[in-house]
């Protein structure tokens, strides 16, 4: 395995429970391993071979915004609407209660994750899809969208400083 899959899927998954993190990880390599032989075998996809380290930081971020960002989302929205239809303040799971101080957290990562997104031109259906063929040309329309932007290659022009990570 690359030095950057390792690195990239490694911040990913810091600090995760470890059977969400081992699941991510998974995942991960599945998909990267998919999208490389697709990249290397397809005509339609190996615009994309010159870019393989944008895919695996892309690929990763995918499967990070629905496996975690998504999930926050929505338990931030089922907040909203128990204490919208009710006169609940915390909701309680387990021996977890989800309040008010708990949704501002998960607000303050969903706001600083949807800045990223910006900052970089990342929409929501880059990340999402079924099949990774599916990602490959989200990959590729995010890529025709970004040349216009900027006509070289699509992955250079940010350090590691650019990135919050």
């Amino acid at each position: 395995m690359a030095d950057q899959k390792s690195k990239i899927i490694g911040i990913i998954c810091y600090k995760l429970p470890f059977d969400l993190s081992n699941q991510i990880y998974h995942e991960f390599e599945n998909r990267y391993r998919e999208a490389a032989y697709m990249i290397e075998k397809f005509s339609y996809y190996k615009r994309l071979k010159r870019d393989m380290s944008a895919v695996e930081i892309l690929l990763a971020m995918s499967i990070f915004h629905k496996r975690i960002i998504t999930n926050l989302d929505a338990a931030v929205k089922f907040q909203d609407t128990v204490s919208r239809n009710s006169n609940a303040t915390t909701i309680s799971i387990g021996g977890y209660d989800f309040d008010q101080k708990e949704k501002n957290k998960l607000l303050g990562i969903l706001i600083n994750y949807r800045k990223l997104q910006q900052r970089f031109g990342l929409y929501d259906q880059v990340f999402e899809y079924y099949e990774t063929k599916e990602f490959l040309k989200q990959v590729i329309k995010f890529k025709s969208s970004f040349g216009k932007r900027n006509r070289s290659n699509f992955n250079e022009g940010y350090t590691e400083e650019d990135f919050p990570f």
